[in-house]
């Protein structure tokens, strides 16, 4: 049972019914995707790229500056000023360098060539360059090109407007690697003189990659030349490679028209891409593609308007919706055929099974809002993307932990799959059919004695430190997953189920140490770790420290409680956390950023944690945090993100976040209120209902909640549930300073 309290609001006249307020100002719905700004979060930690994609595209179009560094994981830096090619396939603000495939370089003799990996490149400025949903434009300084990009599901169009030459000249570099990727063999060949086709297979974060192309030219190319580039690789079992090189001369002297060229991909084959291509990008028209897109983006950007805040405001938050829709990623054919985690070539589903394959599944940060926020806003896609979690449990033997590509990277821990596939059962985004699927693979996930120390963690209660590596967050987010597993058991009516695992999601209290007030690492014999300190960063604790793992319980908030002995002492702790800000000499990690405190709100096991005082009795001070973080933490400008993206998780906090309410535990299908950014949001519902979010003066300075009405009725609770929002209605917030 949550502990409940209720609230004393300042008095304020009731009203019956709901109060009808004029809605003006809203953000223009007929084009949104202008308001969207992709280059948001490419300095400083985002590591976002800010080309083009339709949303979930399994292509995004993006420029990649040429270099390595962690800086550079998607690609694109905001202080570097060169660009040396354009790839079809990027990561969204991830902590690892992988894909950047096919990549186009246009270029005018003489050429720039830099040192190692940069290669053909040239300069370009800011001032030069445009970015919004579907659409993204760059002047090459060096050769006077103007370099335009859109995008559909499975191809990627660009435009290049060279100057008046008999060489205009476009390069196709399928050697080019960078970070964390590295190619492992290439094909090219000429079509004809207009057309080209061929592959990129690679290997880096992900194994085993295999990347099919064809891509046409909107006249014919004069001359042509491929060569091969020789590897020479850390790892001997690269070196030696031969990739492929091509160089496709155009004569732009007479009629200087823009060269464009267009291009599928697939995951499957040659003649895989090909069909794409027919399919989704049968001409040349560049303006009807990004006009088809952008009206795409703004139907999915219109599901949620929003009336007041600022101009920035608005800027950063329909920026944030956009981010949401770029992972997970499609990962099939338009004919459904798809690449599994076996290495075979699987058919498409038949229907009523789900529809596309998704890959790209960032679960350790997503389950917590992102596929929360997918359950509002694109049932149909929570549908195939459980599907797809489910072929891969059937191809590879457990489900999807980090899947790039069809291949599972092993990124980050727990069995996150569970939440998400939980989460859609309850809400009843499932068919019947489907769950005693879905069940049986959490259960057969979560018993893989082999992994990662799981039978250790079934035999003692916990993980071991001194036989598995990151033990204490190990233990926490395996509890977690399995409370998830035990609320599906108990919703089926599987009691053993539920009995077994309901147990297990208590294995948390297993590491709290009542001397320190802390969780901590033990040993297989029981013993606690030695030299235990809340703020260090070790190998017990996953890109966090014990204060921020401290509150990774969110099935059992009131448990915690508990252990913490009372209300009282929870809510010190909490106060500890956001006051007790690193010192000088304190050694903080890459991942550490966006300190409130020892809040890290750069990474996501903090992300809950300002909500917990909604559990207490003391939502005033929810109200406090979350209002200081949605106006620190995220700006308008480059650096305007405070951590990685993470595919969507650190965008998806702010849209719950701005709205008013954030799913603590996605599976309680039940959202902490804390306060929202704007006088109004309407959350447009596939049903057809609308559920509105009204506050009227809200501000920096007025973000108090005084009184909480939902639909008439007043609120005692800073709660709401699934139920009431997809309901339809209106939940209108007084606020004070």
């Amino acid at each position: 049972m949550r502990i409940r309290f209720s609230f004393l609001f300042a008095a304020v006249a009731f009203v019956s019914g709901v109060s009808c307020v004029r809605i003006d100002s809203f953000s223009d719905s007929s084009n949104l995707a202008t308001l969207v700004d992709p280059l948001i979060g490419t300095d400083g930690p985002g590591n976002v790229y800010p080309g083009v994609s339709a949303p979930f595209g399994m292509v995004q179009l993006s420029p990649d500056n040429g270099t390595s560094g962690w800086d550079r994981i998607a690609g694109y830096y905001w202080p570097d000023t060169t660009i040396a090619g354009f790839s079809h396939t990027h990561l969204s603000g991830t902590g690892a360098g992988d894909l950047y495939d096919i990549s186009f370089m246009p270029a005018v003799p003489p050429f720039k060539i830099g040192k190692r990996e940069l290669g053909i490149y040239s300069r370009f400025s800011h001032d030069d360059e445009q970015a919004e949903a579907g659409y993204y434009s760059v002047l090459l300084e060096d050769y006077g090109i103007r370099v335009e990009l859109a995008a559909t599901e499975r191809c990627g169009m660009q435009r290049y407007t060279f100057p008046a030459t008999e060489e205009a000249t476009v390069f196709l570099n399928l050697s080019k690697a960078m970070n964390w990727d590295y190619t492992t063999g290439s094909d090219l060949h000429i079509v004809d003189d207009r057309t080209i086709e061929g592959y990129r297979f690679s290997t880096g974060w992900a194994p085993n990659q295999k990347v099919y192309f064809t891509a046409q030219f909107s006249q014919p190319f004069t001359s042509y030349r491929i060569d091969t580039a020789v590897s020479v690789h850390r790892d001997s079992a690269y070196n030696g490679i031969r990739s492929h090189i091509g160089r496709f001369v155009f004569n732009t002297a007479a009629n200087n028209r823009p060269i464009v060229v267009r291009t599928a991909i697939s995951p499957v084959s040659i003649e895989g891409a090909r069909r794409n291509l027919a399919a989704e990008m049968p001409t040349f028209a560049f303006d009807s593609v990004r006009q088809a897109q952008q009206a795409v983006w703004n139907t999915e950007l219109a599901k949620i308007e929003v009336r007041g805040g600022s101009p920035e405001e608005r800027t950063v938050f329909y920026t944030a919706l956009y981010r949401t829709m770029l992972a997970p990623t499609l990962f099939d054919d338009t004919d459904g055929r798809y690449f599994g985690p076996d290495g075979r070539i699987h058919a498409g589903r038949t229907p009523g099974e789900g529809g596309h394959n998704y890959s790209t599944f960032s679960l350790w940060d997503t389950y917590r809002a992102a596929h929360p926020l997918y359950t509002f806003l694109h049932p149909a896609r929570v549908n195939d993307m459980a599907a797809s979690m489910l072929d891969f449990y059937d191809q590879h033997g457990m489900l999807p932990v980090w899947p790039l590509w069809g291949n599972e990277t092993d990124m980050m821990i727990g069995y996150h799959a569970v939440p998400v596939l939980v989460e859609a059962a309850l809400k009843g985004l499932l068919p019947e059919t489907m769950l005693d699927r879905v069940l049986a693979a959490c259960v057969g996930t979560a018993d893989r004695d082999d992994y990662r120390a799981i039978g250790w963690y079934k035999g003692l209660g916990y993980v071991p430190a001194d036989i598995e590596k990151e033990s204490l967050s190990k233990t926490l987010e395996y509890a977690y997953d399995d409370w998830c597993i035990a609320q599906l058991a108990r919703r089926m009516g599987r009691d053993s189920v539920y009995n077994e695992f309901i147990v297990r999601s208590k294995n948390y209290m297993n590491l709290y140490q009542p001397a320190s007030g802390f969780m901590q690492p033990r040993l297989s014999d029981g013993e606690w770790v030695a030299g235990f300190d809340p703020k260090a960063y070790t190998e017990h604790i996953t890109e966090s420290n014990g204060w921020q793992y401290l509150w990774a319980v969110q099935q059992d908030i009131d448990g915690l409680v508990r252990l913490m002995r009372g209300p009282a002492q929870f809510e010190r702790r909490l106060d500890e956390m956001f006051a007790l800000d690193p010192e000088a000499t304190d050694s903080l990690p890459i991942f550490s950023t966006g300190m409130i405190g020892q809040y890290a709100h750069g990474n996501e096991p903090s992300h809950h944690v300002a909500y917990l005082y909604d559990y207490i009795g003391k939502p005033e001070k929810t109200q406090k945090y979350v209002s200081q973080i949605l106006r620190t933490q995220y700006s308008a400008r480059p650096d305007g993100l405070c951590g990685n993206e993470d595919c969507g998780q650190m965008s998806a906090w702010y849209v719950f976040s701005a709205l008013g309410f954030y799913p603590v535990d996605p599976v309680s299908l039940s959202y902490a209120i804390g306060t929202p950014l704007f006088e109004e949001a309407v959350l447009r519902l596939p049903n057809g209902r609308t559920f509105t979010v009204r506050a009227p003066k809200v501000s920096a300075k007025r973000y108090r909640i005084a009184k909480m009405m939902l639909n008439g009725h007043v609120l005692g609770v800073p709660f709401i549930t699934w139920n009431d929002i997809v309901s339809g209605g209106v939940l209108e917030l007084t606020l004070t300073e």
